[in-house]
């Protein structure tokens, strides 16, 4: 049996009941947060936190400071039979729906986290990489604020990617109305360009991820600083790697982007492991 927290409260998956009228899932009205647990270590928990008290401040839903994320995420990963890795999400609503559209209506927020075993992607993962394909039809809008936070309402996001599985795709590369690159779904972008890592910069319109920001710092620590750029679709064609990033995956290679392939992992790679030291460092292991 699955178990899930609703409201800091640990419960049987068939116990846990939201009201329907919960304005998450009448309306999207909510954020959510991915997140990767390993042993009693959850990855950046302070940055998803604070990424998630800035998005409910935005939106204006009341943020629950009296709930110990740590000890509820670490709980419901024991509770669950979970010895390796996690994943876990916390997803936080406005709450029950009380007649008003307006995202004034005061009601008491809904939290609901979850946690599943979550696997590292192995050798051979790393050696076929992710298969890419550019969306050209549906545009993300850089204009909008909401491409900023990681809402409930992902319908978007996943009717791109269902279009680039039909294709035969893993995943689909966003552009904006522009014509310019973002992320791909449910990552961030970055690429090798001759001695250049570089990756979208945020005006495109792109969620700015916890990885992408950790690998910045990251990186600039290295003295090996990203830049942050424009480009179109077209530009990647002459990269030399390609990578994604996001809280799950960390850094993934990019194999193919339609009909580009790149074969090589090896800066990829160190990047990888100057990652990995830093993210250790930072969290005192």
């Amino acid at each position: 049996m699955a178990y899930v927290a609703l409201n800091g409260r640990i419960l049987p998956e068939q116990a846990a009941c939201l009201s329907p009228l919960d304005r998450g899932f009448l309306y999207g009205d909510g954020l959510f947060e991915t997140l990767k647990v390993d042993g009693r270590r959850i990855w950046f928990l302070a940055e998803h936190l604070a990424r998630l008290r800035e998005g409910a401040r935005f939106l204006g839903i009341p943020f629950p400071a009296d709930l110990d994320f740590s000890r509820i995420i670490l709980a419901l990963k024991e509770k669950n039979g979970i010895d390796g890795t996690a994943s876990a999400k916390i997803c936080l609503s406005r709450g029950r729906h009380r007649g008003s559209l307006s995202l004034h209506a005061h009601s008491s927020p809904t939290v609901v986290i979850l946690a599943a075993p979550r696997a590292s992607p192995s050798p051979a993962d790393w050696e076929k990489g992710l298969s890419v394909t550019v969306e050209r039809e549906l545009r993300q809008n850089e204009a909008s604020s909401l491409c900023r936070l990681k809402t409930l309402n992902y319908l978007f996001c996943l009717l791109v990617r269902t279009r680039a599985e039909d294709r035969g795709f893993d995943d689909a590369v966003l552009a904006n109305t522009a014509g310019g690159i973002c992320e791909c779904t449910t990552s961030n972008l970055f690429f090798f360009r001759g001695d250049r890592l570089e990756t979208p910069h945020v005006s495109c319109g792109l969620l700015p991820g916890i990885l992408r920001q950790a690998l910045m710092e990251c990186m600039e620590e290295a003295g090996e600083p990203v830049r942050e750029v424009e480009v179109t679709a077209e530009a990647l064609g002459s990269c030399d790697e390609i990578f994604v990033t996001n809280s799950l995956l960390e850094v993934f290679p990019v194999a193919r982007v339609d009909e580009h392939v790149y074969p090589d992992r090896g800066r990829t790679r160190r990047v990888w492991r100057l990652f990995r030291a830093y993210r250790d460092k930072v969290h005192g292991a």
